[in-house]
């Protein structure tokens, strides 16, 4: 999913990112590493889990034909064991997941990697550090307490700014959060509920591999990565839906563009959303407003990217504004080998079509 900006709103937006470097921190706690209690520290690795996006049917069997167990409803996690591929529920998508409790479809499953409770850091330093939400979903708040207001929910995956901590009465620890659109230009999430991203996890795929591209086939609905002749990655994708007419009965052009393009921008995190910034404005018939989208590969300035995706888990179909939904293991990936190569502290970098890498869209 994607906004479609004007030229002068995508670079304006794209340097709303370094403010948060300027962010002033909250006081740290230095010598404390405190996590809640109940929930103590663990170096288990994480489990792989799935969160029911809307209510997901339990089967018997991986075939269309297989009788029905019962039901995941929307926002409950259960484990996954197993990744099978067997004909779908729809034509295009042949995932399946094995659960305790039998086998779902993928389509609206979001795969999870669910880690165990974090301690808080409070060595934020003066630039912060990029946090991802670690259990399948946390209430962001607006104030670093319990009780405040949620003015959005945090996905598994989802990757985040973090640029200042703090701990509340019962001292459990908060991190401040960068948001880029406004009104507040920050969130606060439990810390228990974020991990840290270590530097290491952050360092560019193969950056001395020649003649790296992107070849996105949209009838295959298909991305793919090559190094001279040789394909290294590949991922199914859900690119733009085209034309569509809205409920006011606007017509817009939700196409990803086709051609020779290149990466132009990537960020870690996107907030994506089409809601009115001004005071007054109508909202859009296809009002969406997606904070925390991680991965994310600029290639036109219209604001379009290949981005990770936590909102559906259904690859192989037109779905999108125009961006290229891929899943968000893939997005890192695609992230971390394109060109230009970023640092483990910048919020954005800038490319043009001496650096990026040429992307192919047909």
């Amino acid at each position: 999913m994607s906004k479609r900006w004007s030229r002068r709103e995508f670079l304006r937006l794209s340097g709303a990112a370094l403010t948060a470097a300027c962010l002033p921190n909250l006081p740290e706690f230095h010598g404390r590493a405190v996590s809640p209690p109940a929930r103590p520290r663990s170096d288990e690795p994480p489990l792989r889990m799935g969160r029911a996006i809307h209510s997901v049917a339990i089967y018997d069997a991986v075939t269309r034909s297989a009788e029905r167990l019962g039901v995941y409803y929307a926002q409950e996690t259960f484990e996954i064991s197993q990744e099978i591929r067997a004909p779908g529920l729809n034509s295009y998508n042949d995932l399946w997941y094995q659960t305790p409790d039998g086998f779902v479809f993928s389509a609206w499953v979001q795969p999870l990697w669910v880690w165990p409770p974090q301690l808080t850091h409070v060595d934020v330093g003066e630039w912060g550090f990029w946090g991802e939400i670690c259990v399948a979903y946390t209430d962001a708040r607006s104030e670093p307490r319990p009780n405040a207001a949620s003015p959005y929910r945090f996905y598994n995956g989802n990757v985040y700014h973090v640029v200042g901590v703090t701990f509340d009465e019962f001292d459990h620890g908060w991190y401040k959060v960068f948001d880029e659109l406004p009104p507040t230009g920050h969130q606060w999430v439990r810390a228990s509920d974020v991990r840290r991203i270590p530097r290491a996890e952050l360092a560019p795929i193969r950056p001395f591999a020649g003649a790296k591209r992107i070849e996105v086939d949209l009838g295959q609905q298909l991305v793919q990565c090559f190094e001279g002749d040789q394909l290294v990655f590949s991922t199914r994708c859900a690119s733009g839906i085209g034309l569509r007419e809205l409920e006011d009965g606007t017509i817009v052009d939700l196409a990803t563009p086709e051609g020779e393009q290149c990466v132009l921008l990537k960020q870690p995190s996107r907030h994506m959303s089409n809601r009115p910034q001004e005071e007054g404005e109508t909202p859009p018939a296809d009002l969406f407003d997606l904070p925390g989208v991680p991965w994310n590969t600029f290639f036109d300035l219209s604001g379009t990217a290949i981005h990770g995706t936590y909102w559906h888990n259904d690859f192989g179909v037109p779905r999108s504004h125009g961006c290229l939904n891929v899943p968000t293991d893939a997005a890192r990936w695609i992230y971390l080998w394109t060109y230009p190569i970023g640092g483990a502290e910048d919020d954005y970098v800038q490319s043009d079509r001496r650096v990026g890498t040429p992307i192919n869209i047909f």
